[in-house]
């Protein structure tokens, strides 16, 4: 299938997770497979939680996520998630790093699914 030529957005990199793997492919799969099921919950956290006004449950959702974006290698969106998390502590909701988050997360999500 080809590639979108529309394509907004870079493709996970995934050297970090590989180099965690060391070759084990089952290890890379499973990581994969983890964030596959917990990823859109916390996508859809932080989304809820930045509708609501919820700078707590938004800040601790943003937070929650981070480290898993870089070890996937959705790294697009991780300025975005630190300026929701950042901003979120100062009671603020970043409505436009929210909307492009979200969208960077899926879009790679929808890559990592291909991997497994």
């Amino acid at each position: 299938m080809a590639e979108p030529v529309d394509r907004k957005y870079p493709h996970p990199d995934l050297a970090l997770l590989k180099e965690m793997a060391e070759g084990d492919e089952a290890f890379f799969k499973e990581i994969i497979t983890l964030f596959l099921e917990n990823g859109p919950a916390m996508v859809t956290s932080i989304k809820e939680s930045s509708a609501a006004g919820d700078c707590d449950a938004l800040r601790f959702a943003a937070h929650k996520i981070l480290s898993d974006l870089s070890i996937v290698g959705i790294k697009s969106a991780i300025k975005d998630v630190e300026i929701i998390e950042k901003q979120a502590a100062l009671r603020n909701i970043a409505a436009v790093n929210v909307e492009r988050a979200i969208e960077i997360i899926n879009c790679g999500i929808e890559d990592l699914k291909k991997l497994v």
